[in-house]
């Protein structure tokens, strides 16, 4: 740092507040790579806790007795200790066996074997909305003896520093966890009945 040589000799030889521009340059940069790291670490916490929480209903899930409103509840109660503005919102299918899951609807009666649901054809309704699709969110519910059950949790917060402000990112973060488990064989699984189309 250069003084003026008509000012005081003694402050022109003065170096003490030299590193202040230095430090103002290597400030902002230094505040966004900290507040970036505390955002960071916050959100790999909550999601860790999340999917501590789905582990925690999988397993309750594989149990007869199971009250699926409680299991959805406790994964809230979970989320909302660390983030409590938190919005949770979990849904939950169940599937017979895992090769129907994203997959088409079996056909059981394809009268002119087109490979498509026609007059006079039947299908195994997986989801059991009446329509042949392509299976992707289960029947509703946890299901029964032996099915699968994909439990799916969408948890959506505000950032807890403003950095969204400086490098353009959103204000909210969220987050999704999908488990899946099969549930214990207490009793026969129940079986599909086709449908037909009329």
């Amino acid at each position: 740092m250069t003084v003026s040589p008509r000012l005081s000799p003694r402050l022109a030889q003065d170096q003490r507040g030299a590193s202040v521009p230095e430090f103002a340059l290597i400030l902002i940069p230094l505040c966004l790579i900290l507040f970036g790291g505390l955002d960071m670490g916050y959100q790999i916490y909550v999601r860790s806790v999340l999917l501590g929480a789905m582990e925690r209903a999988t397993r309750l899930t594989t149990l007869q007795t199971v009250d699926s409103t409680a299991v959805e509840d406790d994964i809230e109660a979970t989320v909302q200790r660390l983030a409590p503005n938190a919005t949770v919102r979990t849904t939950k299918g169940s599937f017979l066996q895992y090769s129907q899951i994203n997959a088409m609807e079996r056909l059981t009666k394809d009268s002119n074997n087109n490979g498509t649901l026609d007059s006079g054809d039947c299908w195994e309704d997986v989801d059991d909305n009446g329509e042949r699709n392509v299976v992707t969110e289960g029947k509703t519910g946890i299901g029964g003896a032996d099915d699968i059950v994909r439990y799916n949790t969408v948890v959506t917060y505000d950032r807890i520093v403003p950095i969204y402000r400086f490098v353009g990112i959103g204000n909210s973060v969220t987050l999704t966890a999908t488990t899946m488990t099969r549930r214990q064989p207490y009793e026969l699984q129940s079986v599909l009945t086709p449908k037909c189309k009329a």
